[in-house]
């Protein structure tokens, strides 16, 4: 009888169980009748409603409490809970409140039966979620930012994850590469490189390069040349999370008119511009490339166009340039792709030959006037002085070698104007 008496002393209540629940729970409970007044709401509910405690919300609405925005909008969701029994779950409120401003909480409301299933209100249960909404928002404004940056960039941005997924992509980087967006929502890593490797002068090599990539972390920066003579420059790094590579990112600027600059402004710092030659300062720097042991035997030519001062005092200096042209094209035609040829200044001209003896360098001299004897004519003396001198071996100094034939081109210069 004792041990009856404890357990009915230590059984629980449903009641209590509810009491507790209502005390205890962080998030909002209430209960309204049919008219949507508030019959009863936990402690956590009065707080939120800065109340001194649930009693005092009794009889109250929303209309009390919210904002007619709000208030409006939850009395309509009820009234129709009540009318058709069908619950609403989980939506996002928008709370605005008079003096308190606006909120964000997700709520379930239900109807509210009695023991005879009869609907007399309804019920419902409120999570604050304005934190996490703020939150979501600034990730969304985030994503906004980033994405406009991405699509405002002047450089073309593609990416992919390891298994070769697309993740992400600009507009800038359809448009330098002519991708049609069908192609795009294929999503298919190969296709697109395919479609960008047709438009490659080395389309294999565009492939190569991408695979071998795409299976490293390094980050490369290399030029890529279009069939159609456009010129990029691709950056190519790891995409990274929490330091470990999680796929590739892409970038793509045409440069093609900058690399344009640069090989004019090259062409014109190492080319002589009457005569399309070389000049002295490329000269200077392709004698140390080729001043070496294998490049020996080393041939230098010296020439001089005769008479080119009374060309240019009789029939101006016009004819001259006419004259320095033609010499330049001789000379042009008459040497190998590897061989140096350079205007050294005025009327001289310098021709560096590698691995060529005094016997072959002597034949092209003896080419080189022939082709001046049929090339002149009456209105237009083609005829040049030229000197020869071979570097042998590496302790013989170059300048020496020069300076040998120009010396020897003077001579001959001598002997020409004696005959004449």
């Amino acid at each position: 009888m004792a041990e009856s008496k404890k357990n009915k002393k230590e059984h629980i209540t449903e009641k209590e169980m509810m009491n507790a629940l209502m005390d205890h729970i962080t998030d909002s409970i209430y209960f309204k009748d049919l008219k949507s007044r508030f019959i009863r709401i936990n402690k956590s509910c009065a707080e939120k409603f800065k109340m001194n405690g649930p009693e005092e919300a009794v009889g109250k609405t929303d209309f009390d409490i919210f904002s007619k925005e709000h208030a409006q909008q939850a009395f309509k969701d009820e009234q129709n809970i009540i009318k058709t029994g069908e619950p609403i779950i989980n939506i996002e409120e928008k709370e605005t409140w008079e003096e308190e401003g606006v909120g964000w909480a997700s709520s379930t409301k239900m109807p509210l039966a009695n023991k005879d299933g009869k609907i007399i209100g309804t019920f419902g249960i409120t999570r604050d979620i304005t934190d996490k909404k703020q939150a979501d928002e600034e990730i969304k404004e985030g994503k906004a930012r980033i994405e406009a940056v991405l699509h405002s960039t002047a450089d073309g941005i593609y990416a992919t994850d390891k298994k070769g997924e697309i993740l992400l992509y600009n507009n800038r980087f359809l448009e330098l590469w002519n991708i049609p967006e069908k192609l795009m929502d294929l999503k298919s890593d190969k296709e697109i490189v395919e479609f960008m490797a047709g438009q490659m002068v080395d389309s294999e090599g565009f492939k190569r390069k991408i695979k071998e990539l795409n299976r490293s972390e390094i980050e490369c920066i290399n030029i890529l040349n279009f069939k159609d003579n456009r010129i990029f420059e691709r950056t190519s790094c790891p995409l990274k999370r929490d330091n470990l590579a999680i796929g590739r990112v892409w970038s793509f600027r045409n440069v093609t008119e900058q690399k344009k600059a640069e090989e004019k402004i090259w062409y014109l710092s190492f080319h002589d511009k009457l005569t399309g030659l070389y000049n002295r300062a490329y000269f200077e720097e392709e004698l140390k490339r080729l001043n070496t042991q294998r490049q020996l035997p080393i041939g230098i030519i010296f020439c001089d166009v005769n008479k080119l001062k009374q060309m240019n005092d009789n029939y101006g200096y016009d004819r001259g340039d006419q004259l320095l042209r033609k010499v330049a094209d001789i000379l042009k035609s008459s040497f190998r792709s590897e061989d140096v040829v350079v205007r050294w200044g005025g009327d001289e001209f310098i021709i560096v030959l590698p691995l060529t003896e005094a016997k072959t360098a002597d034949c092209i001299i003896e080419r080189i006037y022939k082709k001046c004897k049929n090339a002149s004519r009456p209105d237009l003396p083609v005829s040049i002085s030229i000197g020869r001198a071979v570097k042998n071996k590496m302790h013989q100094d170059i300048n020496l070698v020069i300076n040998t034939a120009e010396k020897r081109m003077l001579m001959n210069k001598k002997a020409f104007k004696i005959a004449r």
